[in-house]
């Protein structure tokens, strides 16, 4: 190996993947691992760990919608080099990974050569993505792009306001749950509408609904 690797970031929910992830990493690169379980907690490690080497990025983390974590980090962070991990392999999820900044997507089904073979790859300057990745049409994801930015942009306050307005929650009901004034929850909520582009609350949440990867893993 003729680079050095001294911080990795581990950012997924699930802490037996987590785990055998870390193991495998381990026995690769003698390296510093941070792991986070959820996109708040990642935000608050990148503070902390900004100078990573990489970050390898669960595709579906708690506290985003669709891409909205990879939109954050890539934002906030353009020179931290990033993988999606997810068991979700379709090629136009891939492809939209892709032209949102991700360097490599690696299957959870990989086995440990393929996924050390990827971090090699990265870490040394180029991409990893499936072969036949290069034979689909690309196209122009701007308007996606700028809505996952709005999601993004989000509070983690205001995220939690956004799953209760797509539970179909009233502004008085949400405020009981969070424990807030009412007035607050529509000052969070205009907020929201103002960052979606949306005009009313149920624009907004039919816009988020159009991000949303449907096939959780």
């Amino acid at each position: 190996m003729d680079f050095k690797v001294d911080k990795i970031i581990i950012a997924d929910d699930h802490p037996m993947f987590r785990n055998a992830l870390k193991q495998s990493i381990s026995s690769n690169y003698a390296c510093e691992i941070t792991e986070c379980e959820s996109l708040e907690s990642l935000k608050a490690g990148l503070k902390v760990h900004n100078d990573a080497d990489l970050l390898i990025l669960d595709l579906n983390m708690p506290g985003a919608d669709g891409f909205s974590s990879l939109v954050y980090v890539q934002e906030k962070y353009p020179h931290l080099p990033i993988i999606m991990i997810s068991a979700n392999d379709k090629l136009d999820i891939i492809r939209t990974a892709k032209s949102f900044g991700a360097l490599g997507y690696i299957s959870k089904s990989a086995n440990i050569e393929t996924i050390r073979n990827a971090i090699n790859q990265v870490l040394k300057g180029g991409t990893y993505f499936p072969e036949k990745l290069e034979t689909i049409e690309v196209t122009n994801n701007s308007e996606l792009l700028q809505l996952t930015k709005g999601v993004a942009d989000l509070t983690p306050q205001q995220y939690r306001v956004l799953q209760m307005l797509k539970q179909g929650l009233l502004n008085k009901q949400i405020a009981y749950e969070l424990d807030v004034s009412e007035a607050t929850i529509k000052a969070h909520v205009t907020a929201i509408m103002r960052k979606l582009g949306a005009n009313n609350r149920t624009q907004a949440v039919m816009k988020v609904s159009n991000i949303e990867l449907k096939d959780k893993f």
